[in-house]
């Protein structure tokens, strides 16, 4: 047990002066300020250009929400503009061997790799949607299509999960779907709005807990 804990302890040591020593190299090659606006930069346009825009359509009573692309293709865009700048700075002069490579795997990995899966989702989840009618909840994520009675449905909790009468249950991922914070909350609030009512009993006991219905009447 001990030479584990020691084990554990000297793993977590150099995994630690790894990361320092990562964040130091970035630091030296591209500069702490260029890597903090550029950060900074990417950032907050995904953050705000995926929050402002809404993607709710309301008409004739059918609510549809298909999350917009037009943000994420800007955010991308920044983001090729960000890297290409980046790529800029290791090919100067000043930057040679080891830096040189170092930067450009940094490139690669955190730049160029995600912006691919990013344009990747893009195209992948462009027709994605959640559709809610009168009587039906519809969607489409991906190949995956779905279409439920909303009598059918007791409740919805987490993301978007929803019990049905019969016990069962089924998770529509909003998040692989590209919705954003103020779409989820805002889709599952029109789908609780048009859940069926609870019936109340007729007989509504009093505040003592007593049934009023079988009360006497005194004259």
């Amino acid at each position: 047990m001990k030479k584990f804990i020691i084990l554990l302890y000297v793993i977590g040591t150099i995994l630690s002066l790894t990361v320092v020593w990562l964040i130091y190299k970035t630091w030296t090659v591209f500069g702490f300020w260029t890597i903090f606006w550029t950060g900074a930069v990417t950032g907050l346009t995904g953050l705000t250009l995926g929050q402002l825009v809404g993607s709710r359509v309301e008409s004739n009573g059918k609510i549809t929400y298909n999350p917009k692309e037009w943000p994420k293709l800007i955010h991308i865009i920044v983001c090729v503009l960000v890297g290409y700048y980046l790529y800029t700075i290791i090919s100067g002069p000043e930057v040679q061997g080891f830096d040189y490579y170092y930067g450009l795997t940094y490139l690669i990995l955190l730049t160029a790799l995600p912006i691919l899966w990013s344009t990747y989702k893009l195209f992948r989840d462009r027709n994605d949607f959640v559709e809610i009618d009168e009587k039906f909840i519809s969607y489409k994520d991906n190949k995956k299509m779905g279409k439920f009675e909303i009598s059918n449905i007791s409740k919805i909790d987490g993301v978007l999960t929803l019990h049905f009468n019969d016990e069962t249950t089924h998770e529509i991922d909003l998040k692989n779907m590209n919705f954003n914070s103020a779409d989820s909350v805002s889709l599952i609030k029109d789908i609780k709005s048009r859940l069926p009512k609870k019936v109340e009993s007729e007989n509504t006991p009093d505040d003592n807990g007593l049934d009023l219905s079988d009360s006497e009447t005194i004259e």
